[in-house]
């Protein structure tokens, strides 16, 4: 599943969210390459960059379970 999230400059709720998820979320950099927001440093600080200027990312979720909580996220949990 694809998801494009428009991030706020506080991002710790997200970070949890990823942290707690069932399965894999990958974040798709505009070069096309797929980045565990899980297991990849680099993709992390990546993300805390876009959430500071508030722009907005695409990830992608491995696991169908973890689909509704990302969605309450994007239609306002997230503040």
């Amino acid at each position: 599943m694809t998801l494009k999230i428009y991030l706020t400059p506080n991002i710790e709720k997200l970070t949890r969210l990823i942290e707690n998820s069932h399965g894999n979320v990958l974040l798709r950099l505009s070069d096309n390459t797929l980045h565990s927001l899980k297991n990849d440093e680099s993709a992390a600080l990546f993300l805390k960059q876009e959430a500071d200027k508030c722009h907005g990312v695409e990830i992608h979720l491995s696991d169908t379970k973890d689909y509704f909580k990302f969605v309450n996220f994007i239609m306002g949990g997230c503040v």
